[in-house]
């Protein structure tokens, strides 16, 4: 079982990151036809979209990014 917690674990890790990626990204609005940023994007985004509609308008603050990084740390305390 070990394994895969590792993996899990792993999996986690690279969402949390990428999750901060796309963050700094939308800061400075890169090409969205570029392949990192469609990556990113494609990856984020499916995770993103169910908060942003149950979380209220905060202006132009969004804040699912925050919710989704603090749910993805509460697994990897729940699951070590």
């Amino acid at each position: 079982m070990f394994p895969l917690l590792f993996i899990v674990d792993h999996i986690i890790n690279a969402l949390i990151i990428l999750i901060v990626v796309s963050s700094i990204l939308s800061w400075f609005q890169p090409d969205p036809r570029n392949p990192v940023v469609r990556l990113v994007n494609a990856i984020v985004e499916p995770l993103l979209h169910p908060l942003r509609a149950v979380l209220p308008a905060m202006g132009p603050l969004d804040l699912s990014p925050m919710a989704i990084l603090w749910l993805l740390q509460n697994l990897l305390r729940g699951a070590s």
